[in-house]
């Protein structure tokens, strides 16, 4: 009987251990979750912009343009479940910004690397992030593209390209904002000098 009590209890023992070991381990993954999903998080927004980190820019012409009467082409289509009654679909008719056309040529550091033109915005030539995976409060919108092909200008759709392209973007720019540079969401480059904007009440067809 004697032995068969200490059978029974190194059993116990062993499910004991088990069980603690089981509980420490279920406590420190939900411990520690929150640091892991940040990093995962954190490591997939640099990933989305690192085609065109230190990528450089010619800039072939900046004009000021006057604020387009139609929406972006690239806006949310109706019908789909994303698309946001009131905001896609409507005219870019914000106080607080002037539109330019920004001709220029980006080329990534990596000449193989696929990027999607449409997803560009300009930010403030002297931010600096106090994080790498800030955003600056003064996000320049882009309006709509055009990609150069064959000798012409053409819409750019919202697909990725490869290597150097040259394009013809309007974007909108908050105004006081002379020089900007762009982002592909938090990865930033190049540098562009902005003209004076045209007058506020100044409008057009958003396209050249």
């Amino acid at each position: 009987m004697q032995f068969l009590q200490n059978v029974l209890d190194m059993t116990w023992l062993v499910v004991a251990i088990i069980f603690l070991g089981l509980v420490g381990y279920t406590v420190y993954w939900f411990l520690t979750f929150q640091r892991r999903f940040e990093k995962i998080c954190h490591d997939a927004v640099l990933e989305v912009g690192a085609p065109l980190k230190d990528a450089t820019v010619a800039v072939h012409s900046v004009t000021a343009a006057p604020r387009p009467e139609g929406p972006s082409p690239y806006d949310i289509k109706e019908g789909d479940e994303e698309f946001c009654e009131g905001i896609d679909g409507q005219p870019w008719d914000e106080e607080g910004c002037s539109f330019y056309w920004i001709d220029a040529t980006i080329t990534p550091a990596d000449p193989a690397a696929t990027w999607d033109p449409t997803a560009l915005a300009m930010v403030p030539a002297d931010y600096t992030p106090d994080d790498e995976i800030d955003v600056s409060e003064q996000l320049c919108g882009l309006h709509s593209a055009e990609i150069f092909g064959n000798g012409r200008f053409r819409p750019a759709p919202e697909k990725d390209v490869r290597g150097p392209q040259r394009l013809r973007m309007l974007f909108a720019v908050h105004d006081g904002l002379r020089a900007v540079k762009f982002a592909l969401f938090v990865t930033y480059f190049g540098h562009v000098e902005l003209p004076p904007p045209l007058p506020a009440n100044t409008k057009g067809a958003g396209r050249r």
